[in-house]
């Protein structure tokens, strides 16, 4: 028997010196670029879900934490960060992993998340080191060839390292036979973002009933733990409200691209909004539907054609990678911190393709995950900006290429009828989606280019204000003779108050508590002056009452208050009735949007008697009431099928004409006069990020 060892094949000896040497340079970029930043300093995206925690251990209901304008002012009356913050479309169970890190100043929680997302990176590499041949080497290069995701995750303390290793442990216990630990694995990270439930399409496409029967149960447990903490009403809100609106697919810059997500892409291309997308390729609400109705089509039914009967392991082992690229192409949002979960499909597929001796493909695999996973110049990204988009397309159809190489695909008519059906379903989902989306769009007012959100819309002495979200913070903006100006007032400005018949302006400046201050419009250059301590406010048509709400702890109280007088302002409706909106008429009678946030109703409350009166006939949840300045009418936003729509309803007679029709967003209507009525729209913008409407009745 010949003993003598065979020679290396050339090249292969220098073959680890090359990966160490690649190793040491990814850890160096990594911690000098990535972890050292982000642990320096208190950025978004951490602060957010640490203020719902921070609420939470506040004892502050987290009823409206889905509220743009609410959840900033809880963020600045706490302190936590400097600029804007926002929860949705977060589900309420995402908030349970910071809930041990609330009980730490901000950065100090940051800090020990940060040390947190390194265990659970350690502990994916070991997970996927138990069920891979490939060595810690290896598997040590592969995560930090993912440059950009990571680099977001560890920059602003994300949470999808999180998701990342429920998904590897779920992996571990399916390899290890464990299948009930398996699905309760990830139905952890189903609860958490929503986008893993899609990992039961591969449990009941291969009859797996255990993970299956896991998946559900730690899903509901979760759920039920979330429903415990934080109480029925914010998940009653998330049901009806935001997830209802998650499939529309505009949460943030619907039509960027770099959102690298397929109805981010067809919305860019096909969809027209004045501001956002004025100039679409072509103007189709139609063309979109059918293109988004194809891409998902598509995607899933190639998904479930190449798992069909292949079980051996390393075609399994390819199914698993496979998926998770599928989940984030469905995602209506990718950001470009998704795709650290293509670790998992990066380790999973390089080391299945080994193992089979496909050295070429594994290869490839790696490459196409890198390119995923790269930071490409500015330029590149400019003039490609879909490229990321491209290269994770790329890289699923190469991992179902690989898994199906070896069979022949044969067609089948039942597949083909299924598709077509799935088509013609999901486009006619989509059309309902995108019809009467451009109903509001001749009627907006322009605002600040660089703004994002423009609500609370007020009449003032010639012209209109509003609130506008800029980049770092909320100011208020007049709309005067066709100009735009910003008012020069300090803290954020998170409602306004006026008057036709008024030169003033009332604001709220939400610092560590919320002011009322009042500025004359003819004297911009001058101090506002202080009026009361409040948020929320409404002036009467005559200027002559100024009604807010105060809340201390979660708990709200309306106020009223003559603007001629001296006197302290007087409670007209206390914490039991939970008021969230106001409005007065030059009387000094207030109506009110009172209850819970998931249904509310209009109550009228009398000056005289104070008196609290149910407003009757009027249908329900309503919210945002507006009385006209002649107090024959009253407009408001009532909610149906998930989408808040401006009502218009004549007081003496009952008889309503509903303004707005799309599957968004209208709220916050207010009276310029007797027949112009303002109101904020997010149609064709991203959920809860307006833009003012001026419409003129009949």
């Amino acid at each position: 028997m010949n003993l003598v060892p065979k020679p290396l094949p050339p090249g292969s000896r220098w073959l680890p010196i090359a990966e160490w040497l690649a190793l040491t340079g990814l850890l160096i970029a990594f911690a000098g670029g990535s972890f050292w930043p982000g642990w320096r300093v208190l950025n978004s995206d951490f602060p957010n879900h640490y203020l719902a925690a921070k609420l939470y251990h506040q004892g502050i209901p987290l009823d409206r934490v889905y509220e743009w304008t609410w959840f900033q002012r809880e963020n600045n009356h706490l302190g936590v960060r400097d600029g804007l913050v926002g929860f949705a479309p977060n589900p309420p169970m995402s908030i349970l992993p910071l809930v041990p890190f609330a009980i730490l100043p901000p950065l100090a929680a940051k800090r020990a998340w940060l040390v947190l997302n390194l265990v659970l990176l350690v502990f994916s590499l070991w997970a996927l080191r138990q069920v891979t041949s490939l060595n810690w080497r290896r598997l040590c290069i592969i995560p930090l060839l993912c440059v950009l995701p990571l680099h977001i995750e560890f920059l602003y303390a994300r949470p999808y390292l999180l998701i990342l290793a429920l998904i590897c442990g779920a992996y571990y216990a399916f390899r290890s036979d464990r299948q009930r630990t398996c699905g309760v694995m990830l139905g952890i990270a189903a609860a958490m973002k929503l986008f893993p439930a899609l990992f039961a399409i591969l449990f009941i496409w291969k009859r797996n009933w255990r993970a299956l029967i896991g998946w559900a149960v730690s899903a509901a447990t979760i759920a039920i733990a979330s429903l415990l903490m934080f109480g029925v009403e914010v998940h009653r809100v998330f049901l009806s409200q935001v997830l209802s609106q998650a499939s529309r697919g505009d949460w943030l810059g619907p039509y960027v691209l770099a959102q690298n997500s397929f109805i981010t892409l067809w919305s860019h291309l096909f969809l027209v909004e004045p501001e956002l997308n004025p100039v679409p390729s072509f103007n189709s609400p139609t063309l979109y539907a059918v293109a988004q109705a194809t891409t998902v089509t598509v995607l899933v039914f190639s998904f479930l054609l190449s798992i069909k009967a292949d079980r051996t392991p390393d075609r399994t082992a390819l199914h698993w990678a496979a998926l998770v690229p599928l989940l984030l192409l469905l995602s209506t949002t990718t950001g470009a911190d998704h795709p650290c979960l293509l670790i998992f499909t990066g380790i999973v597929g390089f080391d299945a393709l080994l193992t089979t001796g496909s050295k070429r493909n594994a290869l490839i695999l790696l490459l196409l995950y890198a390119v995923a996973c790269a930071r490409v110049p500015y330029r590149i990204s400019t003039w490609f900006p879909v490229y990321r988009l491209t290269a994770m397309t790329m890289l699923y159809a190469f991992l179902l290429y690989a898994s199906r190489k070896d069979r022949r695909l044969r067609f089948e008519w039942r597949w083909l009828a299924a598709g077509v059906i799935s088509v013609a379903i999901l486009t006619a989902h989509n059309l309902r989606i995108v019809r009467d989306r451009e109903e509001d769009f001749g009627r907006r007012l322009p605002s600040p280019s660089s703004g994002h959100r423009a609500a609370n819309p007020v009449p003032v002495a010639g012209g209109v204000a509003f609130t506008e979200m800029q980049r770092t913070g909320y100011e208020a903006v007049l709309f005067q003779d066709g100009d735009l100006h910003s008012m020069p007032l300090s803290d954020d400005v998170l409602s306004v108050a006026g008057a036709q018949t008024s030169p003033l302006l009332y604001s709220e400046l939400a610092g560590r508590q919320s002011f009322i201050v009042r500025l004359a419009l003819d004297r911009l250059g001058s101090a506002p002056e202080a009026v009361s301590e409040g948020q929320e406010l409404v002036l009467s048509p005559d200027a002559k009452w100024l009604a807010f709400i105060r809340e201390e702890r979660g708990s709200s109280t309306a106020w009223l208050s003559a603007t001629d007088s001296k006197d302290p302002p007087r409670m007209i409706l206390p914490g039991t009735y939970h008021p969230l909106e106001l409005s007065i008429t030059s009387q000094g009678d207030v109506v009110a949007a009172v209850g819970n946030v998931s249904d509310p109703h209009l109550v009228l409350v009398r000056l005289g008697t104070r008196e609290v009166t149910a407003l009757a006939g009027f249908p329900h949840p309503a919210r945002y009431p507006s009385v006209s300045p002649d107090g024959r009418r009253v407009a408001f936003s009532r909610l149906d099928r998930g989408s808040w729509h401006v009502v218009v309803r004549e007081l003496s007679t009952g008889t309503e004409q509903q303004l707005t029709h799309g599957w968004c967003n209208s709220i916050s209507p207010a009276w310029q006069d007797a027949q112009i009525l303002l109101y904020a729209s997010d149609c064709g913008r991203g959920v809860g990020l307006s833009a003012i409407v001026r419409r003129v009745l009949p």
